[in-house]
């Protein structure tokens, strides 16, 4: 009977090679699963020598921590970002240190009170922090009494030629159109109030007192005055802390855009207007490195007779206050 025992060997070769197969499935840790005819030979490729088959479920968890770390790792930025970057500060006691003296601070100037100092509303990055479309801007209110400019003769006297104005001999024709020219400026809009500002003294200089408290008020204080909110009331400025002084107001540097200039720094323009002199105190003196730069245009504008140095006898704010 050969045909008998040639079919018992070849059923006995299959089971060992099944045997083997099973073997070495079981070595590389791969399932072992009974070959079918309807299998395609790239899944039997896949299941048997390619690449070890793990249990799905096993992978789940390590998923799920991947993207919880990556969810708790931005929300942490996002909030690291928000309160380092775009934090607005109400209050001058609001500022940390680390922004003292190396950071500049972008805002909007709301009201000015005296000739040396106003309030700032500050809106840290700008239309990128959301200023103007997702976080509100304080509007301000026209003024009305919008002066006209002074006119002199056939000769329209503008701000431009101010200066030739006061390159003139100091006398009281001279002084009194100084002034009056001064308080023509054009003042565009009325201070707001009761907003979260903080309040900024300009470093480096001190302009004529206003009257307060009954004292009687230095000359070319309201002119001072008029001129700072002229340059600044209701625009956009840069303000780079440097300290805070009794009164808690911020000593500060302020940096503003001029088409006709570029950049210019507010100190410096009221010196070289002659609205303002450096500041003699010896308490929250700050300059910013720029001492020298102030002293020489005010001896400039001391020089050439400009705005309040057109006074043959002149009474600096500091020996004003002093006397009262």
């Amino acid at each position: 009977m050969p045909w008998t025992l040639n079919e018992s060997f070849l059923t006995k070769k299959k089971k060992k090679k099944k045997k083997v197969l099973k073997h070495k499935c079981v070595i590389y840790g791969i399932r072992y699963r009974r070959r079918k005819t309807n299998t395609s030979w790239l899944l039997r490729f896949h299941r048997c020598t390619y690449m070890k088959q793990g249990n799905s479920d096993s992978k789940k968890p390590t998923d799920v921590a991947v993207l919880s770390i990556i969810l708790t790792g931005s929300t942490l930025t996002l909030i690291y970002t928000y309160k380092r970057y775009l934090t607005q500060f109400k209050r001058s006691t609001d500022i940390p240190k680390r922004i003292f003296r190396k950071k500049w601070l972008y805002g909007k100037v709301t009201s000015v009170g005296d000739g040396d100092n106003f309030h700032f509303f500050h809106m840290p990055g700008g239309i990128s922090g959301g200023w103007g479309w997702l976080r509100s801007i304080p509007r301000m209110v026209k003024n009305d009494n919008v002066s006209k400019k002074l006119v002199s003769g056939n000769e329209n006297i503008s701000f431009f030629n101010l200066n030739w104005i006061m390159h003139r001999r100091s006398n009281k024709s001279q002084i009194q159109r100084t002034k009056s020219q001064l308080l023509k400026l054009n003042v565009p809009f009325k201070n707001r109030k009761n907003l979260p500002t903080i309040p900024i003294r300009l470093c480096g200089i001190d302009a004529p007192e206003r009257a307060h408290f009954g004292n009687e008020a230095q000359p070319f204080g309201n002119e001072a005055l008029i001129w700072l909110q002229n340059r600044i009331l209701g625009k956009k400025i840069w303000v780079k802390p440097l300290s805070i002084d009794q009164y808690n107001r911020c000593v500060a540097r302020v940096s503003y855009w001029d088409w006709f200039g570029g950049w210019r720094d507010l100190s410096l323009e009221m010196l070289k207007d002659g609205l303002a002199v450096v500041y003699e105190g010896k308490v929250n003196t700050e300059f910013d490195g720029r001492e020298e730069t102030y002293r020489h245009h005010e001896f400039m504008a001391r020089s050439r007779k400009r705005g309040l140095w057109v006074q043959k006898k002149f009474e600096t704010p500091g020996e004003y206050k002093k006397r009262i």
